[in-house]
């Protein structure tokens, strides 16, 4: 039998084992999804600044305020008070399969945008559209934060993103502050871990992202939230300076 046709066969087995869990709700839907595209898709891990911007031109492009009246509306972007967003804002549209590809290291796209209700009533096969509002700009200081701590011998991928692109609904549904950057898709949370490669969390790893962020990543062009009692770190480029330690 050929090599390929035995591939497919062991990995159809575990999709015969893992759909039927996802639609019992034995395991979350949004997990096996990910499984599944995983299998059937190479999905590269990005450490490149090209290869982030290939993939970005894979998706077109709309100004928010082009987004469908529905979607406006849900989102709360209808609203007059967030007009400077709905008309600076780029959003990107994509398929629920589109979320699941690597944009940053092994950072998802689904890591980076809201995961509400509409983003969970979808599934891998569906055809419904998602509206992704990131700025570029906060994707390629990610990845400049990773080839950093790379080259100083630390692991790169010892954080996962609890934070990206926000739209208001979303926004105020998880307790954010009124006019917070992830509104704008130029901020991103962090959550740190094991830094150093030395087995365990400490201080010290956090200090090490909030020092090279200081000196090397957002500077004065930005802002960095410290959040000295937990583990995050906020990251943004409203373009000015700005330090705080408490949400």
């Amino acid at each position: 039998m050929p090599q390929a046709l035995k591939r497919l066969l062991k990995r159809s087995r575990w999709l015969l084992f893992l759909i039927p869990l996802a639609y019992l709700h034995w395991l979350p839907r949004d997990y096996v999804d990910r499984v599944v595209y995983d299998l059937f898709h190479t999905n590269t891990y990005v450490a490149t600044q090209k290869q982030l911007d290939e993939q970005l031109k894979e998706w077109p492009k709309i100004k928010g305020s082009q987004l469908p009246a529905p979607y406006l509306k849900n989102t709360y972007l209808n609203q007059s008070s967030f007009g400077s967003i709905k008309r600076n804002t780029t959003y990107y549209i994509l398929s629920k399969k589109d979320v699941y590809r690597r944009i940053v290291g092994q950072v998802r796209v689904r890591d980076l945008m809201p995961r509400d209700e509409y983003y969970q009533s979808t599934f891998l096969f569906s055809r419904d559209t998602l509206y992704w509002g990131i700025d570029k700009r906060i994707l390629h200081r990610l990845l400049d934060l990773q080839n950093l701590l790379e080259g100083k011998g630390y692991d790169r991928d010892a954080f996962w993103v609890r934070y990206g692109h926000r739209h208001p609904r979303y926004n105020e549904e998880v307790g954010g502050a009124g006019k917070s950057r992830h509104l704008y898709g130029d901020a991103i949370d962090l959550v740190i871990k094991d830094i150093n490669q030395d087995g365990k969390y400490t201080k010290e790893d956090k200090d090490i992202v909030l020092d090279l962020c200081e000196k090397h990543i957002i500077k004065n062009q930005g802002g960095i939230g410290r959040y000295p009692w937990s583990r995050t770190v906020h990251i943004d480029l409203r373009g000015r300076r700005a330090r705080w330690d408490s949400y």
